[in-house]
């Protein structure tokens, strides 16, 4: 049984630095997103390390050391956001269950939370969507824009303008499946980060296997008649089916992934070529495209099994 100390030290060090985290995040608009996304693995790692009693002490003293350097209802969507999930993560984690599915759980509930919140707050007068969409408008602001949608000193700013709109109108309606989406990211990630730092050391740890996740065959006859919904007469229909459509093809595109690492793993590419190709995904974004058709299709091609690794990852 580990000692009462050293469970206490890293209760300690864990919620302090979750919540340093968060709160650099929120007050370095610099360093802002990198640390606020992060700031949920200290604490899966703690309940992953010392169970799930930890894990809720650590979130709720990561919230009350928020409390005096930010407004309530930013320490609520921290604990809310990062802390519940976290909580909730760290204990599958311990159990030696899965990522994937902990963090598609995680990602339901925390978007019904957090769509219920905004209903809420638009009931009292307060529309959270319009407050991204200053975020955003002052964001391109930063960036050399007049402030109105348009960038200073450009040709045609009108049009910039009109495209911003357009984009902010399909962001309202997609508002729901890019939240599931990035709060699964971060759920993931943060899980990975975790269980990596907790293999350090361990010479029974395994590395967690990234070639072989793979999506059911029947989810492919929802996503059809979902994409043929998003051209539905009916707007809220087509809104509906569009939010759908969106997460499967994410959930899609993580089996394409899979498959291209399972792919490189056969051909052993080096390391190095390995950097390479990740470092085109995230600066041609749509290279994406490839991974996506090879996990839209391995229901039809299985090319795991029709390219099976000639020696069994260690």
């Amino acid at each position: 049984m580990m000692r009462i100390s050293a469970e206490l030290r890293d209760l300690a060090a864990a919620s302090s630095l979750s919540a340093l985290l968060f709160a650099s995040g929120v007050l370095v608009p610099l360093l802002g997103p990198p640390a606020g996304f992060f700031s949920a693995a200290p604490l899966i790692w703690l309940a992953a390390r010392n169970g799930w009693t930890a894990g809720l002490l650590g979130g709720l003293l990561a919230t009350a050391a928020l409390l005096p350097a930010l407004p309530p209802p930013i320490a609520l969507i921290f604990s809310l956001e990062h802390a519940l999930p976290a909580w909730f993560l760290g204990t599958r984690l311990r159990q030696g269950r899965s990522i994937v599915a902990g963090s598609s759980a995680a990602a339901i509930v925390v978007t019904i939370l957090i769509i219920g919140a905004a209903l809420v707050l638009t009931g009292k007068g307060h529309d959270p969507v319009q407050v991204l969409e200053q975020q955003l408008r002052d964001g391109l602001a930063e960036l050399g824009g007049d402030g109105t949608g348009g960038p200073a000193g450009t040709a045609n700013p009108a049009a910039l303008n009109e495209s911003l709109e357009t984009a902010l109108a399909l962001l309202r309606r997609v508002l729901p499946a890019v939240t599931l989406i990035g709060i699964f990211l971060e759920c993931s990630l943060n899980s990975l980060l975790a269980a990596r730092v907790l293999a350090r050391g361990q010479a029974s740890a395994q590395p967690i296997n990234l070639t072989i996740f793979r999506l059911p065959e029947w989810l492919v006859w929802v996503l059809i008649p979902a994409l043929a919904l998003c051209w539905a007469p009916q707007s809220r229909v087509a809104t509906v089916a569009l939010n759908a459509v969106l997460p499967l093809f994410f959930a899609y595109l993580l089996q394409g992934l899979s498959i291209t690492l399972h792919l490189a793993a056969r051909a052993r590419l080096s390391r190095f070529s390995r950097i390479m190709f990740a470092s085109a995904l995230v600066f041609f974004p749509w290279l994406l495209a490839a991974p996506l058709l090879l996990g839209l299709l391995d229901f039809r091609f299985d090319f795991r099994g029709r390219w099976p690794l000639n020696t069994p990852l260690a």
